[in-house]
């Protein structure tokens, strides 16, 4: 049977309608500085990937205003032993 490790992974993207422009964020542990670009976020998720790690679902909201957008990836891989 296998066993399973998870992983949870924040992402907020702040919506700026004023300038037509996304800004997203991922605190990586370790990183002093989150990484805030879309290729920035996407290049940590490839690299889950490379881990082993497997995307299974995701839940997302936003606040009242609607500017900021969260999601928690939810993540997992076979325990390595």
């Amino acid at each position: 049977m296998t066993k399973w490790e998870y992983k949870f992974v924040r992402i907020d993207v702040n919506l700026s309608p004023i300038l037509n422009l996304a800004r997203w964020g991922v605190q990586v542990a370790g990183e002093k500085k989150a990484r805030d670009t879309m290729e920035g976020v996407q290049d940590f998720v490839t690299s889950l990937g490379a881990e082993g790690w497997e995307l299974v679902s995701v839940i997302n909201g936003s606040e009242q205003t609607g500017i900021i957008t969260r999601a928690v990836l939810f993540m997992k891989r076979p325990v390595q032993v």
